[in-house]
């Protein structure tokens, strides 16, 4: 799978934040839109630019 550098740093950051359920936690923000924990908007915006292009479904290939 191919993610720019930029998403790959929000990624490390969601992890950071939310550790074994980072991945629940983004699938969340992408099902609602709500993105309430402490993500910059910068990450949000590369956050957001991953799902529209893998969906919800790549995320399960991102380790």
């Amino acid at each position: 799978m191919n993610i720019t550098n930029e998403q790959k740093k929000a990624i490390d950051r969601a992890k950071e934040l939310f550790g074994q359920e980072w991945k629940n936690e983004i699938a969340k923000a992408w099902r609602t839109g709500v993105y309430r924990w402490g993500l910059d908007s910068n990450e949000i915006a590369e956050l957001q630019r991953l799902r529209n292009k893998i969906g919800n479904s790549g995320l399960d290939k991102i380790k």
